[in-house]
Formats: C-alpha cells, sequence, structure tokens
C-alpha cells in the first residue's frame, strides 16, 4: 500500500494559513497601534504618515497575498480530495457533487485541476 497523501495535503494547507493568520495580524496590530494614536490625540496627518513609515502599504499587500496562497492552497486540496473520492474510494461524480454541494460539472474541473496539478494527462501508459 501506498503512503497516504493526506496528511502532507493538510500541512500544505495548514501552512499557508498559518502565514497568512500572521500577516492579517500583523495588519490588524498596525491599524490597532493607529487606533491608540489617535485616542491619544495624535493628529491624523502624523498617525498616516507613522503608518506609511512602518511599511503599511506593504503589510497590507503581504496579508492580502499571503490570504490569496491560502486560498490556492484549499483550491489545490478541494481537487486533490475530489479525485481521491472517485479514484481511490469509487464514488460517482454526482455522489461526489452532492458531498461538496456543487454540480457534477464543477466535480468535473475539479478532476481535471488535479490532474493539471499532478502533470498527470488521462493518458494511459
Amino acid at each position: 500500500m501506498s503512503e497516504d497523501w493526506f496528511p502532507a495535503a493538510v500541512e500544505e494547507v495548514a501552512r499557508p494559513g498559518r502565514d497568512s493568520c500572521a500577516a492579517i495580524e500583523a495588519a490588524v496590530h498596525r491599524f490597532e497601534s493607529g487606533r491608540d494614536a489617535r485616542a491619544a490625540g495624535e493628529p491624523l496627518t502624523d498617525m498616516v504618515d507613522e503608518l506609511i513609515t512602518a511599511g503599511g502599504r506593504n503589510i497590507r499587500l503581504g496579508a492580502a497575498e499571503a490570504f490569496r496562497e491560502f486560498e490556492r492552497s484549499v483550491a489545490t486540496m478541494r481537487a486533490e480530495v475530489g479525485r481521491a473520492l472517485i479514484d481511490e474510494d469509487r464514488l460517482a461524480l454526482s455522489e461526489v457533487a452532492r458531498r461538496f454541494r456543487i454540480s457534477r460539472q464543477a466535480v468535473t474541473r475539479l478532476y481535471g485541476a488535479a490532474d493539471e496539478q499532478s502533470g498527470d494527462t488521462g493518458d494511459q501508459k
């Protein structure tokens, strides 16, 4: 029996998920610092300058990119799980569609996406 692919697939989602959480937390921290400065009476112009100087734009863009990477990893795992349900567990497309709460056509696209990610062309050798 081959090694179970699922634990590694989960880690491939968990890692960018943790990175996304950390990036968003950094962005939230910057905003909260601005809020606290404002509550202490700091002028808005100074707060904005401080946020920009502290790399606010890069922090915000980094959080957005980290979240996009998380979404990509979830999509990859979803395709792999769909393929496994069909190939390994022998579920019909309609059963996978029901479980995923998507159309059979969407399952077919997921199945094809798993081919693309694995480099499998579907050709028999």
